[in-house]
């Protein structure tokens, strides 16, 4: 895949943005503002429009840069009204600030779902809706319907982007660890009860069980998902989880924490000692796969798989949840510009684009028709089967565009007063979970 020299660093862009501003571009935009900020990239001399798009850092790098480069090329070539796209990688936290700031913003950007909300009261987004209803009946039936009903429905009449990517929680078995216990790793547990007996085996034989759960909400959700009662959604100001859904997680957190160990999931001494055979599960995301393949590489005897959690009863919702990237245009004021910026992103999200970024990167899409194809492919990387079938199955961990929290950020804080002794049992964990999560809607 060719590979143009088109990503720029920050600290370049950032010399950009200050020479646009000191000729008199880019303005301020945020909630109620009357006036968009004007993006970085300019049209220049009648020669076509210079675009810009915020990504992910880690999505400017490597072979992600070659397909979006390559995506660039080939957009180009089809629209002459377009010079250049450039792409700028930032940490997310980065982006959400940028956009909260105001000033020189760029014409597309990637971010997450559950950072909607802020997104859209910071600055002026173009509402996608009149080129999604002009797309082909295919491209829209391709893309993921939960998703997209997320970017469409607050208000009805708006689509504020496009989905792009997916990520959720998996667990990680070490089989080296688990065989050695005497536990059949042929047979995945199909409820939080069978892995809880397995957790307890592995400890008595003297290994460590998982991770410590208190270094992040995202990983102490996993074990608060898996009820078919619970339903993650926004309806009169409120949060539709309930204190009743929430309250069998919670019991079996205040089991879990007895099989932590002194390290927590984010620590590379959590990554080590699985790798060496001294820690018997994690929970983590498709994105630590590639440092456990290296280390399998270089280790024969280190073998290890990922599997959905399991549910809380049998056949239930798998206990994960998933997020989402999505892709939107800040409104520019210039119809031109909006049209080329909004025909980019559909273009990389159309199937065929995503089949490439989802094979090539081993990472879930939200366009159905891709995942579903790439994932089933014998040849695709193993992961992708994995993911989708969680995706499938388990909560979101958002509720987009409503609140600009992750529910799961209630259920970590409220685990902690559990085990502090501070919230007296299950039940008023949950309760205080949900009046959090209702407190920052």
């Amino acid at each position: 895949m060719k590979k143009v020299k088109r990503i720029l660093s920050l600290v370049l862009v950032l010399v950009m943005a200050a020479g646009l501003a000191a000729c008199g571009g880019g303005g301020t935009s945020g909630a109620g503002s009357s006036t968009a900020a004007e993006p970085a990239g300019s049209q220049g001399s009648g020669e076509g429009y210079e675009l810009t798009m915020w990504l992910f850092q880690d999505w400017t790098v490597g072979t992600a840069a070659e397909i979006f480069n390559t995506w660039a090329d080939e957009y180009i070539a089809q629209h002459p009204e377009v010079k250049s796209i450039t792409f700028v990688g930032k940490p997310d936290t980065e982006i959400v600030s940028g956009f909260m700031a105001g000033g020189s913003l760029p014409d597309m950007f990637a971010i997450q779902f559950l950072n909607g909300k802020r997104i859209v009261e910071s600055a002026d987004i173009l509402n996608l809706q009149p080129y999604y209803d002009a797309a082909p009946e295919e491209y829209k039936n391709a893309l993921n319907a939960d998703a997209m009903k997320d970017l469409m429905t607050n208000p009805e009449g708006t689509c504020w982007g496009l989905p792009f990517t997916a990520n959720c929680q998996l667990l990680y078995r070490n089989l080296t660890v688990l065989e050695a216990c005497g536990i059949d790793t042929s047979k995945r547990p199909e409820t939080m009860d069978e892995l809880l007996e397995q957790f307890a085996i592995v400890q008595e034989n003297g290994y460590d069980v998982l991770p410590n759960l208190t270094a992040s909400d995202w990983v102490t959700s996993a074990f608060v998902c898996g009820n078919p009662d619970l339903k993650v959604g926004w309806e009169n100001g409120e949060t539709t989880i309930t204190a009743e859904a929430l309250e069998p997680g919670y019991e079996l957190l205040k089991e879990v924490g007895q099989y932590s160990a002194a390290y927590t999931f984010l620590d590379q001494a959590a990554t080590d000692a699985f790798t060496s055979d001294k820690l018997a599960f994690t929970v983590h995301g498709p994105f630590l796969n590639p440092n456990l393949e290296a280390a399998a590489q270089e280790n024969s005897n280190f073998k290890y798989d990922a599997i959905p959690m399991p549910s809380q009863v049998a056949g239930g919702p798998y206990s994960a949840s998933y997020g989402n990237e999505w892709l939107g245009v800040v409104d520019s004021g210039d119809q031109g510009r909006n049209d080329a910026a909004a025909g980019f992103l559909m273009y990389i999200t159309d199937t065929e684009q995503m089949k490439t970024f989802c094979r090539e990167m081993g990472r879930p899409v939200m366009n159905n028709e891709a995942m579903d194809e790439i994932a089933n492919d014998p040849e695709s990387p193993w992961l992708l089967g994995v993911c989708n079938e969680i995706v499938n199955n388990c909560v979101n961990q958002a509720v987009p565009f409503r609140c600009d929290m992750m529910w799961e950020t209630g259920c970590a804080d409220s685990m902690f007063g559990l085990w502090d002794g501070s919230l007296t049992d299950a039940k008023a964990a949950a309760e205080d979970s949900i009046a959090m999560i209702n407190e920052n809607a």
